[in-house]
């Protein structure tokens, strides 16, 4: 909870540490719900979350160059997983062929189809 007379350096401060509660579960993708409006903005802002769709987000760099997608890349396969299994339980699945390249752990560049 980010409180209201701090200074701007522990807002952003309180905000990371939101972030990082959200993040020790496990999950890359970010849903909006996750995080307050006023913490998922400062965020935003600063550039350590990175929209993809409506209500879901994922970590990004600070700095980096606008419409680079190395944040994409890293996070493509955890953020399907996430938000197919926020979407659809335990009711979806990769085609056979990606699924196994999946399982065994033949994927170092973790880069999307």
């Amino acid at each position: 909870r980010i409180r209201p007379m701090a200074t701007p350096n522990e807002k952003l401060a309180a905000a990371l540490e939101a972030l990082r509660a959200v993040q020790a579960y496990g999950r890359v993708a970010t849903r909006s719900r996750d995080l307050s409006r006023t913490v998922r903005e400062l965020l935003t802002k600063h550039g350590f979350l990175q929209e993809v769709i409506k209500g879901w987000y994922i970590p990004a760099r600070p700095g980096a160059d606008p419409g680079k997608s190395t944040a994409w890349y890293t996070s493509y396969w955890d953020f399907c997983r996430d938000y197919l299994t926020e979407r659809f339980g335990d009711q979806w699945a990769l085609k056979p062929e990606q699924s196994l390249v999946l399982q065994v752990g033949n994927a170092p560049d973790r880069q999307p189809p």
